[in-house]
């Protein structure tokens, strides 16, 4: 993964977090308003419930940080075995200037996977493909490199799945919702904010890990792919 100035993470970490929290805080004012009220409920041992909803959330983004975090290195390695075939193909007879105007694009389509972008690169593929075995290239390299640029073509898109997401959203909010209604007064604000923090921190650090090619100002953990940066380096088209 690349490596970023420390205070620019953690401004970026700030200023994503930062309308959750402002939202909750406002949230929980709202509240502490009606605290004071008869008819407003009183719950004496909320811890158990709030103990069961988090414990789910936690198993839940447990588990998408492990999806995330397994296809952001898996990407990586297979960027290496690309560039290990690459600097073999480079070699052969007829095919250099195509490897590395292959090598040219396929960095830029991973800089920034469009899906045009990405229907466009295995089309070039393709082509190189053909040609390499037209050459009398072909063999287990061949093979593997193919493999390799299909997987990361196809994971430069892929997304937890929609219907995942939106329950994770769901509890995440009910969860805080509960906890603005259960913890009265200053204790509540402090709870919220902890909450907030830890919770929407958590989840906003997951989630940029699933955009593992999201080259934005505000990205916080990418692939790295100096390796192929490093090869384009060392052969220029």
């Amino acid at each position: 993964m690349d490596d970023k100035n420390p205070y620019k993470i953690i401004l970026n970490i700030i200023s994503k977090l930062y309308p959750y929290v402002l939202l909750s805080l406002s949230l929980k004012m709202l509240i502490w308003f009606f605290e004071s009220a008869s008819w407003w409920p009183k719950i004496n041992n909320p811890g158990i419930i709030i103990g069961v909803i988090g414990f789910g959330i936690a198993i839940l983004l447990g588990a998408k940080l492990s999806v995330v975090n397994s296809r952001l290195y898996s990407i990586e390695d297979a960027v290496c075995r690309i560039v290990g075939s690459l600097r073999i193909f480079v070699n052969k007879k007829n095919v250099s200037k195509d490897i590395k105007g292959w090598a040219e694009n396929f960095e830029v389509t991973l800089f920034d996977p469009a899906k045009e972008g990405i229907v466009s690169m295995r089309n070039q593929t393709d082509i190189l493909i053909k040609k390499l075995v037209t050459e009398g290239h072909d063999g287990p390299n061949l093979s593997g490199f193919s493999r390799d640029v299909s997987y990361v073509l196809h994971r430069s898109t892929a997304e937890i799945p929609v219907a995942y997401e939106y329950f994770l959203t769901m509890i995440s909010i009910l969860y805080t919702l509960m906890i603005a209604v259960m913890l009265p007064g200053i204790a509540g604000f402090i709870a919220i904010l902890i909450v907030v923090v830890v919770l929407m921190g958590a989840a906003v650090i997951i989630e940029d890990m699933d955009h593992p090619l999201d080259n934005s100002p505000t990205s916080l953990i990418v692939v790295n792919l100096e390796p192929l940066r490093h090869f384009i380096g060392q052969n220029k088209a």
